[in-house]
């Protein structure tokens, strides 16, 4: 590809055309609104992740003090951090983790450049989601259910290439040669979820990297194949033994960052459903960790397989039922720090024993018949007394269909970003995202952020 013209029968010149008609005058009020919560999501996410031993490693090996002189390295640094505490945003059909890799991206674009303005990052933004979640939606599930695929850098380099093409102002045809070749050049595995090791943490921050590079290279006249998604050994059979044919051929603009979730929990988002029925049954009968005899988790095929109970990493925890359960009752949430400082923890070990995890042929029907559901759980919680309680939960909190209360994402940005920055410039940076469509050079905003951390 390169220096030619488009092809109006390629999946992915339909979705160059679907997406380069999101323009800033025409996004709905809403879907800024999301983009604004998203943004503000991952950077709260980032500045807390800084502080982690991971960050600081990788920050060293990029190179301590020329970072901000490779865009591509400063891209993979801010997603990989702002994957590290595993509460970072997702999508539900097209799974994995789009914010990270879409706004790493837009930021480390916006500080390498003095002219780009909030509308312009925001429009970016918005496109990149899109076009994540078109991919995310044509591959998964099974691309991650039978592959091993993890979308978060298989479609992230994609996404990562259009909010790069946009903030660099490429035409239409350099923008489906970025998307083709990033595309083309994207992978990524899940092994880590089952072994653990920074790998998990990687996939985010190179996707964004590879999208850069492949808007770069694409500027200057180079491409991939014109037919990636749908050739026969292109983008959709590599990755998908079932993929979605009608969503392939037929991309549509959706506004799909609106269907975006937002994390309360430093966990894999499948046992987040299984935690909010934790929590419901503890808050609702008055319950403390001593009185528990069991904890017996039903869903299907997917969360059996994240029963593991005693991790030995980081990644390892976050990945596993009985202990997100057992932290959660002993310490009433599942955050970054609680995972970290408990993973060995003898009680939390104890408590792990008696949280069991099956599959149910009730919810197993129910993710058949919605392969998006794939996180339902029903939970029984058996007291010393010989009392039992059940609770089901098919939509996790911060789901569209179940969305978190007002104020809950200022809430978590603000305890993310306090401590490493402190309180008054948590609330300007609170505060500056959510006027960025104001702002006619948003660069500063987040190179100050950096700097400050």
């Amino acid at each position: 590809m390169g220096a030619r013209e488009m092809d109006p029968s390629s999946c992915l010149d339909k979705l160059v055309k679907v997406t380069c008609q999101i323009s800033y005058d025409e996004i709905p009020a809403t879907v800024v609104a999301k983009a604004k919560e998203c943004l503000a999501d991952f950077v709260g996410i980032f500045c807390m992740g800084t502080r982690k031993l991971e960050s600081a490693s990788l920050r060293r090996a990029l190179g301590e003090n020329t970072i901000f002189e490779n865009i591509e390295d400063m891209a993979l640094w801010l997603g990989s951090t702002g994957r590290m505490l595993d509460i970072d945003d997702g999508h539900r059909y097209a799974m994995a983790h789009p914010g990270v890799v879409v706004n790493a991206t837009a930021i480390a674009l916006a500080t390498a450049h003095s002219d780009i303005s909030g509308k312009k990052i925001l429009e970016a933004i918005v496109r990149g989601y899109e076009v994540y979640c078109y991919q995310g939606r044509v591959i998964n599930p099974s691309a991650y259910l039978k592959r091993g695929v993890d979308a978060t850098c298989v479609c992230g380099a994609g996404a990562a290439a259009i909010v790069s093409a946009t903030m660099m102002d490429l035409s239409e045809e350099q923008t489906a040669d970025a998307l083709s070749l990033a595309a083309s050049l994207a992978g990524g595995l899940n092994q880590s979820a089952i072994d653990g090791s920074a790998q998990k943490y990687l996939v985010a921050g190179w996707g964004a990297k590879l999208g850069i590079m492949a808007a770069k290279l694409a500027q200057h006249g180079l491409g991939g194949p014109a037919h990636v998604f749908e050739g026969r050994l292109g983008f959709c059979n590599a990755f998908a033994p079932d993929p979605d044919l009608e969503y392939l051929h037929n991309p549509r603009l959706v506004w799909d960052i609106l269907n975006v979730y937002i994390k309360r929990y430093a966990c894999v988002r499948r046992i987040h459903a299984t935690l909010d029925a934790v929590q419901a049954i503890v808050e609702r009968e008055q319950l403390s960790a001593a009185q528990i005899d069991q904890v017996r988790v039903f869903g299907s095929e997917f969360l059996h397989a994240a029963s593991g109970c005693h991790p030995q990493d980081m990644a390892q925890a976050q990945t596993s039922v009985p202990f997100a359960v057992a932290v959660l009752l002993i310490h009433g949430q599942v955050s970054d720090d609680l995972v970290h400082e408990n993973l060995h923890n003898e009680e939390i070990g104890f408590l792990s024993e008696k949280v069991s995890v099956s599959m149910d042929d009730e919810i197993i029907r129910l993710a058949e018949k919605d392969s998006s559901l794939w996180g339902a759980a029903r939970v029984e919680m058996i007291v010393k007394d010989g009392r039992s309680f059940s609770e089901t939960r098919i939509y996790p909190a911060g789901d569209p269909e179940n969305p978190l209360p007002e104020g809950a994402v200022r809430e978590k940005f603000m305890t993310l970003t306090q401590i490493p920055l402190g309180a008054e410039k948590a609330q300007t940076l609170w505060r500056e995202i959510n006027l960025l469509n104001e702002n006619p050079d948003v660069g500063m905003v987040f190179t100050r952020m950096i700097a400050e951390l």
